[in-house]
């Protein structure tokens, strides 16, 4: 379509408004027809990739919750990893949730740690 109102607009220029008038009118009447029918192709062609995008990042989180969920499921009574008790004096109970072992790291607060880091890794790039 972009070609073919090139080729339109090359094709005015060539033609003498003042000679010709109706030859010059009705071409640019179409080339403006043609603008218009291209501007709202494009405006849906937009519109579609917006709704996909959106589709594409709801299937994404869906997916991220799932996989979380499955984790903390899976790992519940486990620690990550195990740091000494003085490191985590003031919040041991919140950080080995829900295993409950001393010093524990539990899944819940590793996930939340790990997305948390990653999303201010991904900060400078969106």
């Amino acid at each position: 379509m972009r070609a073919e109102i090139q080729n339109m607009k090359q094709e005015l220029t060539t033609i003498s408004m003042m000679d010709e008038f109706a030859r010059y009118a009705r071409l640019e009447r179409k080339i403006n027809k043609m603008t218009d029918k291209l501007k709202t192709h494009v405006k849906a062609r937009t519109a579609q990739l917006a709704k996909i995008k959106w589709v594409i990042n709801i299937v994404f989180y869906i997916l991220q919750a799932a996989l979380m969920i499955s984790l903390i499921w899976k790992y519940y009574s486990e620690p990550v990893t195990i740091l000494p008790s003085k490191w985590l004096a003031p919040m041991e109970r919140l950080v080995a949730f829900p295993t409950g072992v001393a010093g524990g790291v539990g899944i819940t607060c590793w996930l939340v740690v790990c997305n948390k880091v990653v999303a201010i890794m991904l900060h400078p790039f969106s």
